[in-house]
């Protein structure tokens, strides 16, 4: 694992760091299952990303041209089988932490059109994905299009996050549902009310 670790930062340094938008000091790679247009890949300082990532920056698609964004912030930690595809942009704020197999999409395929098959359909999507600093989201979790999670939110694992919600809360669910709520004036986390999920 060390070693591992060592060639990845070493490639990262010597190799990637030409290919990409920035990469930041510190930062490794390991072995990443795809890469797509790494010019619009951004990542910061002291990030790893673990093997078999997919980081995807759409570009032509069908008749429509896209221009896919992908911002990951210093100090974030991408366990193994993470995938970020946008067709719009998708940031990862500072300290971040994912589980394995965490899915970010900031599109899906329309399906107005009976007459043709999803993947020659056009893509929609809700706006851009924003996951705010030292956030957990757990393993297998999916992140849908124009969500944006606050600052130090907890989303459980298997959970399908399809709308935002704002900083220190636990979400969960399928779709996500508001679990605790920090609250200041207690310093405690506080189940949250069926009336506010």
């Amino acid at each position: 694992y060390i070693f591992a670790g060592v060639m990845a930062r070493t490639k990262s340094v010597t190799v990637y760091r030409r290919e990409f938008g920035a990469i930041g000091s510190g930062t490794w790679l390991k072995r990443p299952r795809q890469v797509m247009s790494p010019k619009n890949i951004f990542i910061g300082s002291n990030v790893r990303i673990e093997s078999d990532a997919i980081l995807y920056s759409v570009g032509a698609y069908g008749k429509s041209e896209h221009n896919g964004r992908i911002v990951i912030e210093d100090g974030v930690y991408m366990n193994h089988s993470c995938n970020i595809t946008c067709a719009q942009e998708v940031t990862v704020g500072r300290d971040v932490a994912f589980g394995p197999n965490v899915f970010l999409c900031d599109f899906d395929h329309g399906y107005d059109d009976p007459s043709i098959g999803m993947i020659q359909s056009p893509l929609v999507s809700k706006g851009p994905i924003r996951i705010g600093a030292r956030s957990w989201i757990g393993a297998n979790v999916y992140v849908a299009s124009g969500v944006q999670l606050g600052e130090h939110c907890t989303v459980a694992a298997n959970s399908v996050v399809t709308k935002s919600f704002p900083d220190n809360c636990v979400i969960a669910g399928v779709p996500a549902k508001l679990i605790k709520r920090f609250d200041a004036a207690t310093s405690s986390w506080v189940k949250a009310s069926a009336t506010n999920t």
